[in-house]
């Protein structure tokens, strides 16, 4: 990055190399060493202007030495490296860890005063949750006697223990119906996964609820394979909540039996609970690791958190509209709202006489919307009239529809505009171009028109009477 002031003096070289051809970050952490002594200090910064480290900020020390020193006159004391860039949390934490492996507190080759605090705790331990996955899939916790057979636990015992549902989105008729099938071709359950407890004084099933929910019923079950988390182990590695829940999403799937793997909603809503209940930034490497855990790419990490923000950001939207009284939100796209069905009811009247034809669709998909409208305009070629009726759901749906205006501040004090179309002028386009070459050789009292109305996720409650 072009530097835009000269470093203080004291400073002999300054690297900031490692953010060369990176992504624009939040925060930087930094290494101060004194070339003279070998004498070190340590520090993060969030940044003035996201992206911009040249800011004027070189340390915060209280070091009266250090500070002597840094701000004096003498020349090429200092070698100063930026040895790493991400969000203010991730930097925090890397300042920690550092702070601790080397004790710089009490470190008398280091001019902090203290060990700086983290920016978050990470809630869970992957290497923990990846142990007793790797003991559960290599046979160390199954229940088997001396023989090497299976203990299979009784049914009416599973049926009342208490069962975590790892997946938020599980359809029953996806696998049940095979698992059940393979009971039923095998005579039992040799040849199903063992279904995973965690914990022997208190019992919680954590995987494999759909092969006992395949099993109900069938003469040929009477039991279940099993395997067990022991309290010795839980107790002995400290297994919390979260490492719990996250053994339960990495157990699926299995190459045993078929299985679903983890659905990317459940994915979603660990992202999310990181931000609420764990204060963790979406981009932070910790859920950066999580999402590695789960075999997905860098490319796919960085769409999963852009996602997962955006979700966050219409559920809170939908949140504060939903507790505003003065305010009505509409969920279009949710088959049993009012709303949207009496949209619905009102273009079966309009298109009763044949004249008038209608197409209701999702604005945030501009191409689905046009062919919807072409394969209208295609079967009802005597119509007089269209009327389009584009809903949207959130504020990125809107943007994506209508456009967007995003003015950014830049180094030198002025805005720039930047200005993206929305689909509607596209689409716009495309239907003057249709509706044009149908009324070529037409009267004009006879050309077909069209109407596009725009339908808002959020209406006003004093405009309640006038919403058609």
């Amino acid at each position: 990055m072009e530097n835009e002031y000269p470093h203080p003096v004291s400073i002999r070289n300054y690297d900031d190399t490692v953010l060369n051809n990176k992504p624009l970050v939040e925060a930087i952490f930094y290494i101060i060493t004194n070339v003279t002594n070998g004498m070190k200090y340590i520090g993060s910064h969030k940044l003035k202007v996201f992206g911009q480290w040249l800011d004027g900020y070189y340390h915060s020390s209280t070091n009266d030495t250090f500070q002597l020193l840094f701000w004096g006159l003498k020349e090429n004391i200092f070698d100063y490296e930026i040895v790493s860039g991400g969000t203010l949390q991730d930097m925090k934490n890397m300042e920690n860890e550092y702070g601790i492996e080397h004790q710089i507190h009490t470190n008398s080759m280091y001019y902090n005063k203290g060990i700086p605090n983290r920016g978050y705790h990470e809630p869970a331990r992957f290497e923990v949750v990846q142990l007793m996955i790797d003991l559960l899939n290599s046979g160390q916790f199954d229940v088997k006697d001396k023989s090497g057979d299976w203990i299979l636990r009784p049914t009416s015992e599973i049926q009342e223990m208490k069962k975590y549902q790892a997946r938020k989105n599980v359809d029953p008729n996806n696998t049940i119906p095979y698992i059940r099938q393979c009971i039923k071709d095998n005579n039992g359950v040799g040849k199903t996964e063992p279904l995973t407890i965690f914990g022997e004084k208190n019992e919680e099933l954590i995987d494999g609820n759909r092969t006992f929910l395949a099993g109900k019923g069938l003469k040929q079950v009477r039991g279940y394979k099993i395997r067990v988390i022991p309290d010795s182990f839980i107790e002995q590695v400290n297994v919390n909540q979260e490492e719990k829940e996250l053994a339960a999403e990495g157990l699926n799937p299995r190459d045993e039996i078929r299985s679903d793997e983890t659905d990317e909603e459940t994915i979603y809503d660990r992202l999310q609970k990181n931000f609420d209940v764990n204060k963790i930034e979406f981009d932070s490497e910790y859920n950066k690791k999580y999402l590695k855990w789960h075999h997905f790419n860098n490319n796919q990490i960085g769409q999963m958190i852009s996602h997962a923000k955006k979700l966050y950001e219409i559920e809170q939207e939908k949140n504060e509209a939903k507790s505003d009284n003065n305010i009505t939100y509409i969920e279009w796209n949710v088959a049993t709202c009012t709303d949207r069905i009496e949209k619905i009811k009102e273009c079966e009247e309009l298109e009763k006489d044949g004249t008038i034809i209608t197409v209701f669709g999702s604005a945030s998909s501009g191409r689905t919307l046009f062919v919807d409208t072409f394969d209208k305009l295609k079967s009802n070629p005597n119509f007089k009239k269209l009327i389009v009726y584009p809903y949207m759901t959130d504020k990125f749906s809107k943007d994506t529809w209508l456009g967007k205006r995003k003015t950014t501040k830049l180094k030198n004090g002025k805005n720039k505009v930047r200005e993206t179309k929305g689909h509607k002028e596209n689409y716009i386009e495309r239907l003057n171009f249709i509706i044009d070459s149908m009324n070529e050789g037409l009267d004009e009292k006879e050309f077909k028109t069209y109407e596009i109305m725009d339908l808002p996720y959020i209406r006003s409650k004093t405009t309640e009477g006038t919403k058609n």
